[in-house]
């Protein structure tokens, strides 16, 4: 079933984002780590999303009457700004990231308006004529156009997963088996987002969608294999920090962070280039962390 479904992707003649280029979005200059974070937390809340309108209309398509079935178009995904799912050639490049990998990502949502237009079109039948009766004129379609975009989203979600697991905290390599689960299930018909009761149900991931404070200017002290130095925070996420004025850090180097007046963090090095690096933390910072705020010195 998949192999089929595969197959009907291609003639389906949706966009293909793989061959747009690197031009230029805004906030470009921002550190690549934090840069992928945002972009997987937007992936990752996506594809969830999708799965769990999957689920819905996979139950409606076996005969159950669900408690909730106009909630369907509320609970699909909305397209994030372009920015927030791409990732600039030198991040990429200093990342080590491929960029078919973030191609997969494009490619997934491409589709998500189109599919969005037709669940939402299916809802307005069945507030209008009954559910039975929308079925009849839109299900088949609707099911086919979203077991398609959740293979999407698992491609998406797959291609990503090393990369992942290499670059940002453990919270979203958790989210990767549960997403891959889910995915699985609804492209072969599952419906495993509805409950007992017969309704549609937003499961929880580990880690959800990044906070992020871009283009800062905190001073720090890095420490690393028993040296110190004076260094400055450019960009700090939930997954990282962006470091400028430091000494060439190896990749995978265990460092600590230290704030002005502030927390001292632990993490590993992901990239170095010159003057500048990127530090996955070990633990990642609550959005709610005093230096995600925008008023942190």
């Amino acid at each position: 079933m998949l192999q089929a479904l595969i197959a009907k992707l291609a003639r389906l003649g949706w966009p293909n984002f793989a061959a747009v280029g690197d031009a230029a979005t805004p906030g470009e200059d921002v550190d690549g780590v934090v840069r992928f974070e945002q972009l997987v937390g937007e992936l990752h809340l996506a594809a969830m999303q999708v799965a769990v309108v999957t689920s819905g209309i996979n139950a409606l398509s076996d005969g159950i009457r669900l408690k909730n079935p106009l909630a369907l178009q509320d609970l699909g995904p909305q397209m994030p700004r372009l920015d927030k799912i791409s990732l600039p050639r030198h991040c990429r490049e200093t990342l080590g990231i491929a960029f078919k990998n973030i191609a997969a990502v494009r490619d997934f949502f491409s589709a998500l308006q189109t599919a969005q237009r037709d669940v939402e079109t299916f809802c307005t039948d069945a507030d209008a004529f009954g559910t039975e009766a929308a079925g009849f004129l839109d299900l088949p379609a609707v099911a086919d156009r979203w077991r398609c975009l959740s293979l999407r989203a698992l491609t998406a979600v797959v291609c990503l997963e090393g990369d992942v697991a290499r670059c940002l905290p453990g919270r979203y390599s958790h989210n990767t088996p549960l997403l891959k689960k889910l995915l699985r299930s609804v492209v072969e018909g599952g419906r495993p987002c509805v409950d007992e009761n017969d309704t549609v149900k937003l499961p929880d991931l580990p880690q959800r969608r990044a906070a992020v404070r871009p283009n800062v200017h905190l001073p720090c002290i890095v420490e690393y294999h028993g040296r110190s130095c004076q260094a400055v925070a450019k960009d700090v996420s939930t997954g990282g920090v962006g470091l400028q004025d430091v000494p060439a850090l190896v990749p995978q180097t265990v460092v600590l962070v230290e704030f002005r007046g502030g927390p001292c963090l632990a993490g590993v090095v992901v990239w170095s280039k010159g003057a500048r690096a990127g530090v996955k933390f070990d633990v990642p910072l609550k959005p709610s962390h005093p230096l995600l705020s925008p008023h942190a010195a």
